[in-house]
């Protein structure tokens, strides 16, 4: 593995693990155990640095969402089982002010790298709801793109420890609550059989 490559697997867990505003550059390079010239010589800046480990996150996640959908294909259920089970392991080791840091301190991140890319992920969790309809799984709906919307911005609400502070509700029990309540509110009667089968043999995937 090339040294950018390390840097932005480290760079990465430590933003997401600690917050953004409480990393420095020199405490990336400690502990990589390189210099903090060398860290220079690959990201000039700290928010240079950021920005390359937003893309690096999600062209991670992006191969693991076209890993599971060419392996289940023809089953929207469990593409959408495997997604509720990865955005539990990346939202438990999120920092409560990650997303309020990006947004707030790194706007042009925050707008280049999140804001412009979710009309790509809403259009594939349409894609997903429709297929769902077409299997008897999930009720028709006219205008799915809606539903696609809503469940994305619950989504971002769900990092916010204002709203769900993590003394009072484990974020593995909010994730739960709002994405299961919200595929078993599309279902079909068949689809709400399949659906309690599945998620009841373990119902916090994550873990």
């Amino acid at each position: 593995m090339d040294t950018k490559t390390r840097i932005l697997q480290q760079a990465s867990d430590m933003f997401t693990r600690y917050g953004i505003r409480s990393i420095t550059m020199d405490e990336i390079a400690r502990s990589i155990g390189i210099s903090k010239r060398t860290l220079y010589e690959s990201y000039s800046n700290k928010e240079d640095l950021l920005s390359y480990c937003i893309e690096f996150q999600y062209q991670e996640n992006l191969k693991f969402r076209n890993t599971i959908v060419s392996t289940y294909e023809n089953d929207p259920l469990e593409i959408i089982y495997q997604h509720f089970r990865q955005a539990l392991i990346i939202l438990n080791g999120l920092h409560p002010n990650f997303f309020n840091d990006l947004q707030k301190y790194h706007p042009r991140i925050w707008k280049e790298q999140i804001e412009n890319r979710q009309e790509e992920s809403i259009a594939f969790t349409t894609s997903m709801i429709e297929l769902g309809a077409s299997k008897g799984i999930f009720l028709d709906n006219k205008h799915p793109e809606i539903l696609s919307t809503m469940i994305h911005s619950v989504m971002q609400m769900m990092t916010l420890d204002n709203i769900f502070p993590e003394t009072k509700y484990p974020r593995s029990e909010v994730i739960r609550q709002v994405l299961l309540n919200f595929i078993r509110g599309l279902a079909t009667e068949e689809g709400l059989k399949q659906i309690d089968e599945k998620f009841n043999q373990n119902p916090y995937p994550g873990n």
